[in-house]
């Protein structure tokens, strides 16, 4: 007797995700399980008929998540300090009291060793120090 390879959990999660994206009911599913995948449970069904499952459900239009395209960008820690950083560190310089300019310059050379945070990295830094920081000010 052959023994063939059964599918991983992460691919019965695919066809899960397949299931509930599709919108098919639990009949519609079962009758694509046994006609593509050979198989009446989706821990039942093979690597042959994972692939065959698979294809058909993409031609329904099932779009694979490995294979979306991603829509969110990866943002540079390099890049210049956006507006929205420098609001909130004022934001939370404010909330903790430091309202001179002096103790900030001071507090941001402690911390990321320059006057004032330069980049997307060094801002997020401080924005982490000031909210922990305010965290153990809070009574």
């Amino acid at each position: 007797m052959i023994k063939t390879a059964k599918i991983s959990p992460k691919q019965i999660a695919l066809l899960h995700v397949a299931k509930r994206e599709l919108s098919l009911d639990e009949g519609n599913y079962r009758a694509v399980l046994s006609l593509y995948g050979g198989a009446e449970s989706a821990k039942d069904v093979t690597q042959a008929g994972f692939t065959r499952l698979m294809n058909y459900l993409v031609r329904i239009g099932f779009k694979a998540p490995a294979f979306a395209p991603q829509t969110r960008r990866k943002r540079d820690a390099g890049a210049l300090i956006g507006p929205w950083q420098t609001a909130k560190i004022e934001e939370l310089y404010v909330a903790l009291g430091i309202d001179t300019a002096d103790r900030q310059q001071k507090l941001c050379k402690r911390v990321i060793k320059k006057a004032w945070p330069q980049t997307r990295g060094e801002a997020n830094k401080m924005i982490e120090c000031l909210k922990a920081m305010a965290k153990r000010a809070a009574p």
